[in-house]
Protein backbone atom coordinates (compact mmCIF):
# COMPACT_ATOMS: atom_id res chain seq x y z
CA UNK A 1 0.00 0.00 0.00
CA UNK A 2 1.59 3.39 -0.61
CA UNK A 3 0.98 6.57 1.03
CA UNK A 4 2.05 10.09 0.33
CA UNK A 5 2.74 13.09 3.21
CA UNK A 6 1.51 16.89 1.94
CA UNK A 7 2.45 19.28 4.55
CA UNK A 8 4.55 22.60 4.43
CA UNK A 9 6.60 21.70 7.66
CA UNK A 10 9.21 19.30 7.68
CA UNK A 11 8.75 18.17 11.40
CA UNK A 12 5.74 17.32 10.93
CA UNK A 13 6.48 15.36 7.55
CA UNK A 14 9.24 13.86 9.69
CA UNK A 15 7.21 12.63 12.69
CA UNK A 16 4.72 11.30 10.31
CA UNK A 17 6.34 9.40 8.12
CA UNK A 18 8.45 7.56 11.57
CA UNK A 19 4.83 6.84 12.56
CA UNK A 20 4.55 5.01 9.34
CA UNK A 21 7.46 3.71 9.45
CA UNK A 22 7.22 2.19 12.45
CA UNK A 23 3.55 1.11 12.73
CA UNK A 24 3.37 -0.15 9.02
CA UNK A 25 6.24 -1.73 8.43
CA UNK A 26 4.06 -3.69 4.67
CA UNK A 27 3.37 0.69 3.72
CA UNK A 28 4.96 2.39 0.90
CA UNK A 29 5.73 6.48 1.57
CA UNK A 30 6.20 7.43 -2.21
CA UNK A 31 6.79 10.61 -1.46
CA UNK A 32 6.85 14.00 0.27
CA UNK A 33 4.88 16.93 -0.64
CA UNK A 34 5.68 20.93 1.03
CA UNK A 35 3.00 22.48 -0.76
CA UNK A 36 -0.63 21.86 -2.34
CA UNK A 37 1.04 21.91 -6.33
CA UNK A 38 3.73 19.04 -5.67
CA UNK A 39 0.77 16.88 -3.71
CA UNK A 40 -0.91 16.99 -7.11
CA UNK A 41 1.97 16.17 -9.22
CA UNK A 42 3.09 13.46 -6.93
CA UNK A 43 -0.57 11.83 -6.83
CA UNK A 44 -0.55 12.23 -10.34
CA UNK A 45 3.03 10.60 -10.96
CA UNK A 46 3.16 7.50 -8.13
CA UNK A 47 -0.49 6.99 -7.90
CA UNK A 48 -0.45 6.00 -3.92
CA UNK A 49 -3.35 4.56 -2.08
CA UNK A 50 -4.28 7.48 0.65
CA UNK A 51 -3.08 10.80 1.33
CA UNK A 52 -2.08 12.74 4.28
CA UNK A 53 -2.76 16.35 3.58
CA UNK A 54 -2.51 19.33 5.38
CA UNK A 55 -4.90 21.97 4.74
CA UNK A 56 -3.22 24.78 4.91
CA UNK A 57 -0.31 25.06 2.82
CA UNK A 58 1.30 27.76 0.60
CA UNK A 59 0.05 28.32 -2.86
CA UNK A 60 -2.60 25.58 -3.64
CA UNK A 61 -4.47 24.17 -0.11
CA UNK A 62 -5.27 20.86 1.19
CA UNK A 63 -8.96 21.59 0.12
CA UNK A 64 -7.94 22.86 -3.44
CA UNK A 65 -5.27 19.86 -3.91
CA UNK A 66 -7.86 17.25 -3.00
CA UNK A 67 -10.54 18.74 -5.55
CA UNK A 68 -7.91 18.15 -8.42
CA UNK A 69 -6.63 14.63 -7.43
CA UNK A 70 -10.16 13.80 -7.14
CA UNK A 71 -10.61 14.56 -10.45
CA UNK A 72 -7.62 12.27 -11.73
CA UNK A 73 -8.41 9.52 -8.98
CA UNK A 74 -12.10 9.69 -7.58
CA UNK A 75 -10.66 6.30 -5.32
CA UNK A 76 -8.70 8.45 -3.91
CA UNK A 77 -8.78 8.63 -0.32
CA UNK A 78 -7.26 11.14 2.46
CA UNK A 79 -6.65 11.87 6.07
CA UNK A 80 -7.35 15.67 6.91
CA UNK A 81 -3.91 17.26 9.11
CA UNK A 82 -4.23 20.88 10.73
CA UNK A 83 -3.66 22.83 13.48
CA UNK A 84 -6.75 24.99 12.80
CA UNK A 85 -10.10 23.61 14.63
CA UNK A 86 -12.50 25.01 12.51
CA UNK A 87 -16.16 23.77 11.41
CA UNK A 88 -15.49 25.35 8.02
CA UNK A 89 -12.56 23.75 7.26
CA UNK A 90 -14.21 20.18 8.42
CA UNK A 91 -17.48 20.94 6.30
CA UNK A 92 -15.27 21.35 3.65
CA UNK A 93 -13.40 18.41 4.13
CA UNK A 94 -17.06 16.23 4.46
CA UNK A 95 -17.96 17.42 0.74
CA UNK A 96 -15.32 16.26 -0.60
CA UNK A 97 -15.87 12.48 0.92
CA UNK A 98 -13.29 13.09 4.01
CA UNK A 99 -13.66 11.07 6.95
CA UNK A 100 -10.86 11.37 8.88
CA UNK A 101 -9.40 14.65 10.28
CA UNK A 102 -6.43 14.71 12.43
CA UNK A 103 -6.15 18.24 14.93
CA UNK A 104 -2.50 18.96 15.36
CA UNK A 105 -0.90 18.15 17.73
CA UNK A 106 -2.28 14.83 17.27
CA UNK A 107 -0.66 11.83 19.20
CA UNK A 108 0.69 8.73 17.55
CA UNK A 109 -2.01 6.59 18.89
CA UNK A 110 -4.74 8.95 16.75
CA UNK A 111 -2.21 9.15 13.87
CA UNK A 112 -2.29 5.21 13.68
CA UNK A 113 -5.92 4.65 14.55
CA UNK A 114 -7.04 7.18 11.37
CA UNK A 115 -4.62 4.90 9.06
CA UNK A 116 -5.76 1.80 10.20
CA UNK A 117 -9.55 2.89 9.62
CA UNK A 118 -8.32 4.15 5.89
CA UNK A 119 -6.69 0.84 5.38
CA UNK A 120 -9.35 -0.88 5.90
CA UNK A 121 -11.96 1.01 4.62
CA UNK A 122 -9.44 0.74 1.25
CA UNK A 123 -9.10 -3.10 1.47
CA UNK A 124 -13.18 -3.19 2.05
CA UNK A 125 -13.41 -1.01 -1.58
CA UNK A 126 -10.93 -3.11 -3.33
CA UNK A 127 -12.11 -6.36 -1.79
CA UNK A 128 -15.58 -5.23 -3.28
CA UNK A 129 -14.70 -4.53 -6.85
CA UNK A 130 -12.20 -7.65 -7.00
CA UNK A 131 -15.66 -9.79 -5.96
CA UNK A 132 -17.82 -7.86 -8.17
CA UNK A 133 -15.30 -8.07 -11.19
CA UNK A 134 -14.79 -12.07 -10.58
CA UNK A 135 -18.57 -12.72 -10.72
CA UNK A 136 -19.18 -10.70 -13.74
CA UNK A 137 -16.65 -12.70 -15.23
CA UNK A 138 -17.30 -16.04 -13.98
CA UNK A 139 -21.75 -15.48 -15.13
CA UNK A 140 -19.89 -14.19 -18.74
CA UNK A 141 -17.35 -17.09 -18.74
CA UNK A 142 -20.76 -19.55 -17.48
CA UNK A 143 -22.44 -18.44 -20.42
CA UNK A 144 -19.78 -19.32 -22.80
CA UNK A 145 -19.60 -22.90 -21.32
CA UNK A 146 -23.50 -23.51 -21.84
CA UNK A 147 -22.85 -22.64 -25.38
CA UNK A 148 -19.48 -25.27 -25.60
CA UNK A 149 -21.15 -27.84 -23.99
CA UNK A 150 -24.75 -27.60 -26.18
CA UNK A 151 -26.72 -26.47 -22.89
CA UNK A 152 -27.43 -23.07 -24.58
CA UNK A 153 -30.93 -22.63 -23.47
CA UNK A 154 -33.59 -19.57 -24.17
CA UNK A 155 -32.73 -18.31 -20.99
CA UNK A 156 -28.59 -18.20 -21.46
CA UNK A 157 -29.27 -17.00 -24.95
CA UNK A 158 -31.82 -14.18 -23.69
CA UNK A 159 -29.02 -13.11 -20.97
CA UNK A 160 -26.04 -12.63 -23.54
CA UNK A 161 -28.53 -10.61 -25.76
CA UNK A 162 -29.33 -8.69 -22.82
CA UNK A 163 -25.64 -8.40 -22.23
CA UNK A 164 -24.71 -6.90 -25.43
CA UNK A 165 -27.54 -5.51 -26.67
CA UNK A 166 -25.55 -3.88 -29.64
CA UNK A 167 -24.67 -7.40 -30.95
CA UNK A 168 -25.92 -7.78 -34.40
CA UNK A 169 -23.86 -11.08 -34.56
CA UNK A 170 -21.13 -13.05 -32.87
CA UNK A 171 -18.47 -15.16 -33.83
CA UNK A 172 -16.02 -17.73 -32.17
CA UNK A 173 -12.35 -17.55 -32.46
CA UNK A 174 -10.03 -20.76 -30.94
CA UNK A 175 -6.61 -20.18 -30.17
CA UNK A 176 -4.09 -23.11 -29.96
CA UNK A 177 -0.61 -22.70 -28.62
CA UNK A 178 2.55 -24.86 -28.86
CA UNK A 179 3.26 -24.89 -24.95
CA UNK A 180 0.70 -23.58 -22.38
CA UNK A 181 -1.27 -20.94 -23.52
CA UNK A 182 -0.64 -17.20 -22.29
CA UNK A 183 -4.09 -16.29 -21.33
CA UNK A 184 -3.40 -13.43 -19.57
CA UNK A 185 -0.61 -11.94 -22.32
CA UNK A 186 -3.60 -12.61 -24.85
CA UNK A 187 -6.47 -11.24 -22.81
CA UNK A 188 -4.25 -8.37 -22.15
CA UNK A 189 -3.64 -7.68 -25.69
CA UNK A 190 -7.61 -8.54 -26.40
CA UNK A 191 -8.93 -5.70 -23.87
CA UNK A 192 -6.45 -3.32 -25.69
CA UNK A 193 -6.81 -4.31 -29.63
CA UNK A 194 -9.94 -6.08 -29.90
CA UNK A 195 -13.12 -3.82 -31.71
CA UNK A 196 -16.01 -5.94 -30.33
CA UNK A 197 -16.51 -7.01 -26.40
CA UNK A 198 -15.28 -10.79 -25.68
CA UNK A 199 -15.97 -13.45 -23.70
CA UNK A 200 -12.95 -15.89 -22.85
CA UNK A 201 -12.20 -19.10 -21.35
CA UNK A 202 -10.05 -21.95 -21.53
CA UNK A 203 -11.32 -25.27 -22.73
CA UNK A 204 -9.21 -28.23 -22.74
CA UNK A 205 -5.80 -26.70 -24.50
CA UNK A 206 -7.73 -24.00 -26.15
CA UNK A 207 -8.43 -20.90 -25.14
CA UNK A 208 -11.89 -19.82 -26.59
CA UNK A 209 -13.25 -16.61 -27.54
CA UNK A 210 -16.59 -15.54 -28.07
CA UNK A 211 -17.23 -12.23 -29.94
CA UNK A 212 -20.30 -9.90 -29.93
CA UNK A 213 -20.40 -7.95 -33.45
CA UNK A 214 -22.18 -4.85 -34.20
CA UNK A 215 -20.95 -4.88 -37.65
CA UNK A 216 -22.75 -7.08 -40.35
CA UNK A 217 -19.80 -8.65 -41.46
CA UNK A 218 -16.41 -8.60 -39.16
CA UNK A 219 -14.36 -10.50 -41.01
CA UNK A 220 -12.06 -8.44 -42.08
CA UNK A 221 -11.56 -6.93 -38.22
CA UNK A 222 -11.27 -10.63 -37.12
CA UNK A 223 -8.44 -11.53 -39.41
CA UNK A 224 -7.16 -8.10 -38.55
CA UNK A 225 -6.97 -8.85 -34.65
CA UNK A 226 -5.48 -11.92 -34.98
CA UNK A 227 -2.36 -10.44 -37.00
CA UNK A 228 -2.11 -8.46 -34.03
CA UNK A 229 -2.10 -11.40 -32.06
CA UNK A 230 0.70 -12.74 -33.34
CA UNK A 231 2.93 -9.56 -33.46
CA UNK A 232 2.62 -8.79 -30.06
CA UNK A 233 2.81 -12.36 -28.65
CA UNK A 234 5.63 -13.95 -29.18
CA UNK A 235 4.73 -17.61 -28.03
CA UNK A 236 3.93 -20.23 -31.37
CA UNK A 237 0.16 -19.99 -31.19
CA UNK A 238 -2.59 -21.35 -33.79
CA UNK A 239 -5.87 -19.02 -34.44
CA UNK A 240 -8.85 -20.14 -36.06
CA UNK A 241 -12.05 -17.60 -36.30
CA UNK A 242 -15.44 -19.26 -37.23
CA UNK A 243 -17.90 -17.86 -39.48
CA UNK A 244 -21.06 -15.29 -37.80
CA UNK A 245 -24.41 -15.96 -36.74
CA UNK A 246 -26.97 -13.91 -36.39
CA UNK A 247 -28.92 -16.17 -34.86
CA UNK A 248 -27.48 -17.16 -31.40
CA UNK A 249 -28.90 -20.99 -31.29
CA UNK A 250 -25.90 -21.17 -34.29
CA UNK A 251 -22.97 -20.08 -32.36
CA UNK A 252 -22.00 -23.45 -31.14
CA UNK A 253 -21.19 -24.13 -34.85
CA UNK A 254 -18.66 -21.27 -34.97
CA UNK A 255 -16.59 -22.72 -32.31
CA UNK A 256 -16.40 -26.06 -34.61
CA UNK A 257 -15.76 -24.04 -37.16
CA UNK A 258 -12.73 -22.35 -35.79
CA UNK A 259 -11.17 -25.47 -33.65
CA UNK A 260 -11.31 -27.77 -37.15
CA UNK A 261 -9.45 -24.26 -38.68
CA UNK A 262 -6.96 -24.80 -36.33
CA UNK A 263 -6.68 -28.37 -37.00
CA UNK A 264 -5.82 -27.49 -40.40
CA UNK A 265 -3.87 -24.73 -40.18
CA UNK A 266 -1.20 -27.26 -38.03
CA UNK A 267 -2.13 -30.00 -39.94
CA UNK A 268 -0.82 -28.22 -43.49
CA UNK A 269 2.25 -26.26 -41.31
CA UNK A 270 1.11 -23.28 -43.24
CA UNK A 271 -0.21 -20.14 -41.79
CA UNK A 272 -0.77 -18.81 -38.17
CA UNK A 273 -4.24 -17.62 -38.55
CA UNK A 274 -7.31 -18.32 -40.93
CA UNK A 275 -11.00 -17.77 -41.09
CA UNK A 276 -12.94 -20.64 -41.32
CA UNK A 277 -13.58 -20.11 -45.15
CA UNK A 278 -9.76 -20.23 -45.82
CA UNK A 279 -9.53 -23.21 -45.38
CA UNK A 280 -10.48 -26.70 -47.07
CA UNK A 281 -14.01 -27.48 -44.97
CA UNK A 282 -14.42 -30.43 -47.31
CA UNK A 283 -12.20 -32.98 -45.94
CA UNK A 284 -12.82 -34.14 -42.36
CA UNK A 285 -9.88 -35.53 -40.13
CA UNK A 286 -9.84 -39.28 -40.13
CA UNK A 287 -10.35 -41.51 -37.47
CA UNK A 288 -6.53 -41.40 -36.15
CA UNK A 289 -6.17 -37.90 -36.38
CA UNK A 290 -9.26 -37.95 -33.76
CA UNK A 291 -7.41 -40.45 -31.59
CA UNK A 292 -3.90 -37.84 -31.80
CA UNK A 293 -6.23 -35.10 -30.61
CA UNK A 294 -7.53 -37.44 -27.67
CA UNK A 295 -4.00 -38.46 -26.68
CA UNK A 296 -2.67 -34.63 -26.96
CA UNK A 297 -5.44 -33.91 -23.89
CA UNK A 298 -7.54 -32.06 -26.73
CA UNK A 299 -11.37 -33.09 -26.26
CA UNK A 300 -12.77 -30.37 -26.92
CA UNK A 301 -10.68 -30.57 -30.71
CA UNK A 302 -11.38 -34.55 -30.92
CA UNK A 303 -15.53 -33.28 -30.23
CA UNK A 304 -15.26 -30.73 -33.08
CA UNK A 305 -13.26 -32.89 -35.34
CA UNK A 306 -16.03 -35.80 -35.04
CA UNK A 307 -18.01 -34.11 -37.02
CA UNK A 308 -21.12 -35.57 -38.99
CA UNK A 309 -19.44 -37.14 -42.19
CA UNK A 310 -17.85 -39.83 -40.91
CA UNK A 311 -19.67 -43.25 -41.56
CA UNK A 312 -21.09 -46.03 -39.33
CA UNK A 313 -17.24 -47.90 -40.85
CA UNK A 314 -15.44 -44.94 -39.92
CA UNK A 315 -17.01 -44.63 -36.76
CA UNK A 316 -16.22 -48.24 -35.80
CA UNK A 317 -12.52 -48.13 -36.83
CA UNK A 318 -11.96 -44.71 -34.56
CA UNK A 319 -13.55 -47.11 -31.51
CA UNK A 320 -11.10 -49.50 -32.81
CA UNK A 321 -8.28 -47.38 -33.01
CA UNK A 322 -8.71 -45.65 -30.45
CA UNK A 323 -9.23 -49.29 -27.74
CA UNK A 324 -5.55 -50.31 -29.36
CA UNK A 325 -3.93 -47.14 -28.60
CA UNK A 326 -5.06 -47.15 -24.95
CA UNK A 327 -3.94 -51.06 -24.64
CA UNK A 328 -0.90 -50.04 -25.60
CA UNK A 329 -0.31 -47.29 -23.15
CA UNK A 330 -1.25 -49.20 -20.58
CA UNK A 331 -4.83 -47.56 -20.17
CA UNK A 332 -7.48 -49.75 -18.07
CA UNK A 333 -10.02 -50.00 -21.08
CA UNK A 334 -12.20 -52.82 -18.75
CA UNK A 335 -15.30 -50.08 -18.98
CA UNK A 336 -15.06 -49.29 -22.22
CA UNK A 337 -18.28 -49.69 -25.36
CA UNK A 338 -18.93 -48.47 -28.34
CA UNK A 339 -21.48 -45.42 -28.01
CA UNK A 340 -24.58 -45.05 -29.46
CA UNK A 341 -24.84 -41.27 -30.39
CA UNK A 342 -23.15 -38.40 -30.69
CA UNK A 343 -23.67 -37.57 -27.21
CA UNK A 344 -22.36 -40.88 -25.90
CA UNK A 345 -18.96 -40.23 -28.48
CA UNK A 346 -18.35 -36.92 -26.14
CA UNK A 347 -18.79 -38.61 -22.89
CA UNK A 348 -16.64 -41.25 -24.09
CA UNK A 349 -14.16 -39.20 -25.62
CA UNK A 350 -13.76 -37.19 -21.92
CA UNK A 351 -13.34 -40.03 -20.20
CA UNK A 352 -10.49 -41.49 -21.82
CA UNK A 353 -8.63 -37.89 -21.76
CA UNK A 354 -9.30 -38.45 -18.10
CA UNK A 355 -8.08 -41.78 -17.67
CA UNK A 356 -5.02 -40.40 -19.93
CA UNK A 357 -4.55 -37.50 -17.41
CA UNK A 358 -4.44 -39.58 -14.46
CA UNK A 359 -2.58 -42.75 -16.18
CA UNK A 360 0.12 -39.45 -16.64
CA UNK A 361 -0.04 -38.08 -13.03
CA UNK A 362 -0.91 -34.72 -14.09
CA UNK A 363 -1.40 -31.88 -11.33
CA UNK A 364 -4.63 -31.03 -9.83
CA UNK A 365 -4.40 -26.67 -10.03
CA UNK A 366 -6.59 -26.80 -6.96
CA UNK A 367 -4.44 -29.49 -4.74
CA UNK A 368 -1.45 -27.54 -5.99
CA UNK A 369 -3.08 -24.06 -5.11
CA UNK A 370 -4.18 -25.60 -1.40
CA UNK A 371 -0.36 -26.82 -0.94
CA UNK A 372 1.27 -23.25 -2.19
CA UNK A 373 -1.79 -21.69 -0.09
CA UNK A 374 -0.67 -23.80 3.01
CA UNK A 375 3.08 -23.38 2.44
CA UNK A 376 3.22 -19.66 1.90
CA UNK A 377 -0.03 -18.44 3.96
CA UNK A 378 2.31 -16.19 6.16
CA UNK A 379 3.46 -14.10 3.01
CA UNK A 380 0.88 -11.39 1.59
CA UNK A 381 -0.19 -13.75 -1.11
CA UNK A 382 -3.02 -12.79 -3.79
CA UNK A 383 -5.76 -14.57 -5.90
CA UNK A 384 -3.89 -13.40 -9.00
CA UNK A 385 -0.62 -15.00 -7.58
CA UNK A 386 -2.23 -18.31 -6.64
CA UNK A 387 -3.99 -18.38 -10.39
CA UNK A 388 -0.45 -17.50 -11.97
CA UNK A 389 1.02 -20.46 -9.94
CA UNK A 390 -1.72 -23.09 -10.77
CA UNK A 391 -1.63 -22.18 -14.40
CA UNK A 392 -5.09 -20.62 -14.94
CA UNK A 393 -6.79 -17.15 -15.61
CA UNK A 394 -7.93 -15.43 -12.03
CA UNK A 395 -11.36 -15.94 -13.27
CA UNK A 396 -11.54 -19.47 -14.05
CA UNK A 397 -9.52 -20.18 -11.04
CA UNK A 398 -12.24 -18.61 -9.17
CA UNK A 399 -14.93 -20.59 -10.46
CA UNK A 400 -12.88 -23.94 -10.49
CA UNK A 401 -11.87 -23.15 -6.42
CA UNK A 402 -15.01 -22.75 -5.55
CA UNK A 403 -16.52 -25.48 -7.30
CA UNK A 404 -14.16 -28.10 -5.48
CA UNK A 405 -13.89 -26.56 -2.14
CA UNK A 406 -17.56 -24.82 -1.87
CA UNK A 407 -14.86 -21.87 -0.67
CA UNK A 408 -14.11 -18.82 -1.68
CA UNK A 409 -10.04 -18.52 -1.84
CA UNK A 410 -10.41 -15.54 0.59
CA UNK A 411 -12.43 -17.55 3.04
CA UNK A 412 -9.64 -20.57 2.59
CA UNK A 413 -6.79 -18.59 3.24
CA UNK A 414 -8.48 -16.81 5.93
CA UNK A 415 -9.25 -20.44 7.71
CA UNK A 416 -5.97 -21.66 6.72
CA UNK A 417 -4.41 -18.42 9.17
CA UNK A 418 -7.03 -18.86 11.89
CA UNK A 419 -6.04 -22.41 11.56
CA UNK A 420 -2.02 -22.21 12.32
CA UNK A 421 -3.11 -18.85 14.66
CA UNK A 422 -4.97 -21.47 16.87
CA UNK A 423 -2.04 -23.21 17.04
CA UNK A 424 0.50 -20.48 17.69
CA UNK A 425 -1.85 -19.34 21.01
CA UNK A 426 -2.00 -22.64 22.42
CA UNK A 427 1.49 -22.60 22.42
CA UNK A 428 1.53 -19.83 24.51
CA UNK A 429 4.90 -18.77 22.98
CA UNK A 430 3.96 -15.63 21.27
CA UNK A 431 2.33 -12.25 22.25
CA UNK A 432 -0.64 -11.69 19.71
CA UNK A 433 1.37 -8.75 17.85
CA UNK A 434 3.90 -12.06 16.88
CA UNK A 435 1.18 -14.08 16.09
CA UNK A 436 -0.92 -11.74 13.76
CA UNK A 437 2.81 -10.95 12.01
CA UNK A 438 3.25 -15.01 11.82
CA UNK A 439 0.16 -16.20 10.31
CA UNK A 440 0.20 -13.22 7.59
CA UNK A 441 -1.82 -10.42 8.83
CA UNK A 442 -0.14 -6.62 9.29
CA UNK A 443 -2.89 -5.20 11.44
CA UNK A 444 -3.26 -7.31 14.71
CA UNK A 445 -6.45 -5.29 15.02
CA UNK A 446 -7.82 -6.46 11.54
CA UNK A 447 -6.29 -10.07 12.65
CA UNK A 448 -8.40 -9.74 16.29
CA UNK A 449 -11.83 -8.75 13.80
CA UNK A 450 -11.45 -11.46 11.54
CA UNK A 451 -10.68 -14.40 14.52
CA UNK A 452 -13.73 -13.49 16.32
CA UNK A 453 -15.89 -13.36 13.58
CA UNK A 454 -14.84 -17.33 12.91
CA UNK A 455 -14.50 -18.24 16.20
CA UNK A 456 -17.16 -15.77 18.20
CA UNK A 457 -14.10 -14.94 20.48
CA UNK A 458 -11.38 -12.27 20.53
CA UNK A 459 -7.98 -14.13 20.35
CA UNK A 460 -7.65 -12.83 24.06
CA UNK A 461 -10.57 -13.81 24.87
CA UNK A 462 -10.16 -17.51 23.77
CA UNK A 463 -6.55 -17.14 25.63
CA UNK A 464 -8.35 -16.49 29.20
CA UNK A 465 -11.21 -18.90 28.30
CA UNK A 466 -8.51 -21.84 27.95
CA UNK A 467 -6.50 -20.75 30.87
CA UNK A 468 -9.71 -20.66 32.88
CA UNK A 469 -10.76 -24.52 31.44
CA UNK A 470 -6.91 -25.64 32.50
CA UNK A 471 -7.82 -24.71 35.82
CA UNK A 472 -11.20 -26.58 36.09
Amino acid sequence: MKVIIADDESLERKALRRIIEDHFPYMTIAGEASNGRLAIEMARKYKPDFMLMDIKMPGLNGIEAIQVIKKQNPAMQFIMVTAYESFQYAKEAMKEGIREYLLKPSTAEETVHAIQRVCQSISEEQDKQSRYSATAEIVLENILLKILQYEQTDSVLEQLAVLFPNMQNSFISVIECEKSIPSEQVISVLNKRSPFPFISLPYGNQLVLLFMSHKSNPINDSLQLAKRLQSEIFEKLWMGVGKSYTDLKEIRHSYEEAAKTVYFLKKQNGGRFAHYSEVDPTRDPGPDEIVGAIFSNNPSGAKSMLGKKLSSFQLMDLYILLRERMVQEEIDVSDLSYPENRNAWGELIRNVCRKINEDKETYDPVKLAKKYIDDHYHEAISLEQVAEMSGLSPTYFTKLFKEETDMTFIEFLTEVRLRKAMKLLNQKQYSLKQICYMVGYKDPNYFSRVFKKQHLLSPKQYIRQKAEQAKS
